[in-house]
């Protein structure tokens, strides 16, 4: 047994990391859902509700009354305020051993099946809160960025993810009261022990934490892009992004990132007073470039909150490795002088579910530090 392991059978105390939200006083509950999609991530798991002490074992009852016990990769979205702080850390330990890949939903409920299975409608607002974002760490693939492609959560609205301080309940009855000895200051520092361990494990930033540690008990800090790429919390939005420079005085700003299709790069660049992208796709496995073509896909890409994008040119070379290379010019109709400002771009086409996800998976968030795009304007070809 691992030291953390072995830490988190004896600091198994209870405390609570949960904020009460209407809706949200049952226990978590798990049931089967699809959206009426054929596509991979058209169907997955739902947990919603209160985290107690033994979630983790009905998660894996539920599994195996399905007859889900072998099976690994399967997707989870998670909708809950939270509730035993070291419930949600088993939770999330049950997740990794079956190789669960995390998201945050809500299910709207439009139908049940005779096979219990219900079907499912856009999702409205949801979040995983407090104990839930430890649960939510367990994922191996975790989707909790703005710029998720919107098929990788089978076409769901993500959620939120909340931090605060986690806490024994009667202190809140009395905040001012004197209520710790000197054995609670040893179990708290036996509980960060153990979530410190747990995330490294769980390849998360401690910094999530400090985070949580900064917020009161009874307020909630909500993660933003930022924060969830720098703690490390989101797996699917890790990206490489520079300014590089060329002896004709043209610069390009560069994005790199991989999501589960394959490898993209996109290169920023002025052209005629106009913002570009080559947009330079490595899928894993042969493309599909006739139903490409026969959708006309990425020919009506737009920003979200913005003027339609102008697919200029494409091109596709099959790889001896078995996958094929996309790449795809566009021109920008909004003034670069107002794109330079973003620090956003999110992308759709809603003229099929197909179009709408290849256009989403070129989505991308600028980090905070990253100041390059400011010099485009004065670099045009």
């Amino acid at each position: 047994m691992s030291l953390f392991r072995a830490g988190l059978l004896a600091a198994s105390f209870a405390l609570v990391a949960c904020r009460a939200i209407a809706g949200f006083s049952d226990p978590m509950t798990f049931f089967y859902a699809v959206n009426g999609g054929n596509c991979a991530n058209c169907s997955w798991i739902v947990g919603e509700g209160v985290i107690g002490p033994d979630t983790h074992e009905e998660f894996l009852a539920f599994l195996s009354r399905e007859d889900l016990g072998d099976a690994r990769g399967l997707r989870i979205h998670l909708n809950s305020p939270g509730g035993d702080l070291i419930g949600g850390v088993r939770l999330g330990l049950a997740f990794r051993q079956q190789l669960i890949n995390t998201a945050v939903s809500s299910a709207l409920v439009t139908d049940i099946y005779d096979s219990g299975i219900r079907l499912v409608g856009a999702s409205a607002e949801a979040e995983c809160s407090s104990a839930c974002v430890f649960a939510f760490a367990g994922g191996v693939n975790r989707y909790a960025s703005e710029s998720t492609s919107s098929a990788d959560v089978g076409f769901q609205s993500l959620g939120r993810l909340g931090v605060h301080q986690f806490y024994d309940p009667s202190t809140l009855i009395d905040p001012s009261a004197a209520t710790l000895n000197a054995q609670d200051r040893i179990s708290d520092q036996r509980i960060i022990a153990v979530l410190i361990g747990y995330l490294s494990e769980m390849g998360v930033s401690a910094e999530l934490l400090q985070l949580a540690a900064a917020t009161d008990p009874r307020d909630m800090h909500y993660l933003s892009d930022v924060e969830l790429r720098r703690v490390r919390i989101d797996t699917v939005t890790e990206q490489e992004v520079s300014l590089t420079g060329y002896k004709n005085g043209v610069a390009v700003a560069e994005i790199r990132y991989t999501r589960g299709e394959g490898d993209y790069r996109l290169e920023l660049y002025c052209s005629d007073t106009s913002l570009h992208m080559i947009a330079s796709i490595d899928w894993a496995g042969r493309y599909d470039i006739d139903a490409h073509q026969r959708w006309s896909l990425l020919d009506g890409v737009s920003l979200k909150d913005g003027a339609p994008v102008e697919l200029v040119s494409e091109s596709f070379a099959e790889r001896s490795d078995g996958g094929t290379t996309g790449r795809f010019r566009f021109r920008f109709q909004d003034s670069i002088r107002d794109l330079v400002q973003r620090d956003k771009f999110f992308f759709e086409d809603w003229s099929s579910r197909y179009a709408n996800d290849i256009a989403s998976s070129l989505s991308f968030i600028l980090p905070e530090e990253f100041d390059g795009i400011h010099v485009l304007p004065r670099t045009c070809l």
